[in-house]
């Protein structure tokens, strides 16, 4: 039998930083209540144990502390990663524990990023592996730099590593250690011990205007961003007279905002925290749809950042029995949708924001630039903040596209347009589809919507069907506009007449191009007196789905797992020269009369062909370099799950 091996590694300190703006606590450790803890990094588990050793603690922070005081093990199958618990540093209570699965190179990094750098100063952070997790540190690992990590960036894939730190103020302990052994048969475990004394009291804030709402909302939870700086906090004023708008919501409101939530707090708080910094957005224009958790209750302290807000709010109970999370969260959704209408009665249109959704300040200016088009042009159906997912597109914010496509995330719509889907959205919690798939295939009918080049919405957050590699790639990393005002396009421009006129004259001026798109050089610039446009040629028979188009895709930087987002079997790729690479699709596309004779339509047509063309494609696509980590490295995954 294999023995188990243990690294320990003890620390004592007796000073202490509370945040960088404070003096430095000296104070005797006969005089002070000492923190013990106790953190294990495993291949089996992670764990965290802590107790106050001093008769001098007080009652309460005892208590709020003796349920956390056993070693407690997460499941073994479930949450590899980095497991983040934030300790609150004068009561001891955990106000946070959460596992980011950075065993993946993609999208959690980041997630982890986003919540620990909004803990306030003072708190003390733990952070420790669990089987694996240091492998897909590398988009964080400029956050945790900064912080004052010494080791994460030069941890193994496989190390285990604990980081006992306060924010603002020092580290308390970093220890890493390299697990020679395979994940399944690992027995290494990594023990860490901290003492540390804590302060009696401080202040929490400087600003002696913040409310008393936002005082006990702060004191018990982390991660809550600018609401919560002890030094410059977002002073809110609840706003006790939100029923005393309901006039003037029915009446001045040519919009009305429904922003659909769950449980999580900080996410909400950010996404409200930047809406209301939207141009012509009011509070009374803002209705936020809360859903219940599995279990059918609702975190209060949702309801108070609300009402800090001075937020009007809509509690949607979770209905018993259901299927599965998606079929949860579809019948959330239409129960949303029905209280907008229901909130905004006389409204022209209705936006949708989800929790975890950040808006740029211009977001509705935007979305109500081109509402007027929805009423004019039968042929689209909503007007959304997000912007194609094509990572090969050059970033101009006055440019603005139509397609084909799911509204995505932060989109306006007709409120008749919300009323009919309504009347056809299944009220049964047995019948259900992916709530954005419905929006596409159902409400939208083969209608278009209206987008930006550059994002006015980017949904940063991680839920329940994120896919980490799809959404670290085309949608967290595209940028998401600075909301500085542009001169964009008139609203008449993107109804399909007059759109369709200006590709058709755009598309009679473009050179084709033969070269293969997968070799390096198939996008360069036109030489001078040659058209701006280029055109390239691609077969597509069926719209809805197409290999052909993968490939294609793949290649030149577009969206490669379906056909959204095209336009008549075309899509249009802006470049940084001013014009466009247009890849039109033969014979789907009206737009196939354009190509010349002589030019060939690029078309792998053997099994054969197909295996090159996808091999070539692997080979040559650009690897992006995440950290000292690249792509080619991330395709051959840990796949921790298996053990």
């Amino acid at each position: 039998m294999a023995r188990r091996a243990r690294i320990v590694i003890t620390m004592v300190l007796v000073t202490y930083v509370c945040h960088p703006y404070s003096c430095l606590l000296k104070t005797s450790l006969n005089q002070q209540r000492l923190l013990s803890m106790d953190v294990e990094s495993s291949s089996r588990g992670a764990a965290l144990k802590y107790s106050c050793l001093r008769k001098e603690c007080h009652q309460e922070w005892n208590s709020s502390i003796s349920a956390s005081s056993a070693k407690t093990y997460l499941p073994l199958d479930v949450h590899d990663g980095v497991v983040m618990t934030v300790i609150h540093d004068i009561t001891g209570a955990i106000l946070l524990r959460k596992t980011f699965n950075t065993w993946n190179a993609y999208t959690y990094a980041h997630d982890l990023a986003w919540w620990v750098q909004k803990v306030r100063a003072g708190r003390v952070v733990v952070m420790a592996v669990r089987r694996a997790g240091t492998y897909g540190l590398g988009a964080a690992l400029p956050t945790l730099i900064g912080l004052g990590s010494l080791l994460a960036p030069h941890a193994p894939a496989y190390a285990l590593w604990v980081w006992v730190f306060v924010v603002g103020g020092r580290t308390l302990i970093e220890t890493v250690v390299a697990n020679p052994h395979p994940l399944h048969k690992s027995t290494v475990t990594l023990c860490s011990n901290v003492l540390m004394p804590l302060p009696r009291n401080t202040t929490l804030f400087f600003n002696t205007k913040v409310h008393n709402l936002q005082l006990r909302l702060c004191d018990s939870n982390a991660a809550m961003g600018p609401l919560c700086d002890p030094i410059w906090p977002k002073v809110m004023s609840p706003v006790l007279s939100v029923a005393d708008e309901n006039s003037r919501r029915h009446t001045e409101s040519e919009v009305g905002v429904v922003v659909c939530a769950g449980t999580r707090l900080q996410y909400l708080t950010h996404t409200l925290s930047h809406l209301l910094k939207v141009r012509k957005v009011s509070p009374f224009k803002v209705l936020v749809v809360l859903g219940t958790d599995h279990n059918g209750t609702l975190d209060s302290n949702i309801q108070s950042l609300l009402q800090l807000f001075g937020l009007q709010y809509k509690i949607i109970n979770s209905l018993p029995d259901v299927l599965s999370t998606n079929h949860r969260l579809f019948q959330f959704y239409r129960a949303a949708w029905k209280a907008g209408v229901e909130t905004f009665p006389n409204a022209k249109y209705l936006a949708f924001l989800d929790e975890d959704v950040e808006v740029s300040p211009d977001w509705l200016e935007m979305l109500l630039h081109y509402a007027p088009a929805l009423e004019l042009d039968a042929s689209l159906w909503c007007v959304s903040g997000i912007s194609a997912a094509h990572v090969n597109m050059y970033s101009d914010p006055r440019l603005i596209m139509r397609g084909s496509r799911q509204p995505g995330w932060g989109f306006l719509v007709l409120i008749d347009e919300a009323r009919a889907a309504i009347a056809i959205w299944p009220d049964k919690s047995s019948i259900s589809l992916l709530y954005d798939t419905f929006l596409y295939k159902i409400v939208g009918r083969g209608r278009e919507c209206i987008y930006p080049v550059v994002s006015r919405s980017r949904h940063y957050g991680v839920g329940v069907n994120t896919l980490p590699y799809v959404h670290h790639l085309y949608f967290l990393e595209r940028p998401l506009h600075d909301g500085s005002l542009v001169k964009l396009p008139p609203m008449s421009s993107l109804t399909r007449e007059i759109y369709e006129s200006q590709i058709w004259s755009r598309l009679s001026r473009a050179s084709p191009i033969t070269r293969n798109p997968c070799a390096s050089g198939f996008i360069k610039p036109p030489e001078i007196n040659e058209p701006m446009d280029l055109v390239f040629y691609f077969y597509l028979d069926n719209p809805e789905n197409s290999l052909e188009w993968t490939l294609l895709a793949e290649c030149v930087g577009a969206w490669p797992y379906s056909t959204q987002g095209m336009h008549s079997g075309s899509v249009e790729l802006p470049q940084p020269w001013g014009g466009s690479l247009w890849l039109i699709g033969v014979p789907a596309s009206p737009y196939k009369f354009f190509k010349p004779f002589h030019i060939p339509v690029w078309y792998p047509s053997t099994d054969k062909a197909y295996d090159e063309q996808s091999s070539f494609v692997s080979f040559v696509r650009s690897m992006k370099v995440i950290s000292n980590r690249t792509l080619h490295v991330a395709a051959n995954q840990l796949f921790l799950q298996k053990y």
